[in-house]
């Protein structure tokens, strides 16, 4: 399959609508690239935001900065495949999603995060290069 950079429209929604569809307890699928800028974002029908536009920026640059970081210590401690952030009122799983880019999913804590991130583990293994 061709990186997500490449796809076209119709399959960044197909792609976008499957990892949507893994679970109920998914607030948000984005898509930031590595530089902190959000490449695409999807938000589940009916959710409620925590935290404000400019806080929620504010978040994912450091998500973005810790991830770059754990990227250049990788020769010494591996690869990352994913991470799990668990907060009182959601987790945030995010995975690498082809060389440049970083797939973000925001989860109330409801669901079983394990279940999760595995289906979306298969839906990635499908579009990785």
């Amino acid at each position: 399959m061709q990186p997500m950079n490449e796809l076209k429209l119709v399959n960044q929604e197909k792609f976008l609508n499957s990892v949507m569809n893994v679970s109920e307890n998914i607030r948000y699928v984005l898509i930031y690239d590595l530089k902190g800028n959000e490449v695409y974002k999807r938000k589940m029908d009916g959710v409620v935001d925590l935290l404000t536009e400019k806080e929620n920026k504010i978040a994912l640059k450091h998500t973005v900065d810790s991830w770059n970081f754990r990227n250049s210590v990788s020769e010494k401690i591996g690869n990352a495949n994913y991470t799990l952030q668990v907060y009182d009122n959601l987790m945030r799983a995010l995975f690498p999603f082809g060389k440049e880019m970083l797939l973000v999913v925001t989860l109330d804590n409801a669901g079983s995060p394990n279940n999760i991130v595995q289906r979306i583990q298969t839906i990635l293994s499908g579009h990785l290069k």
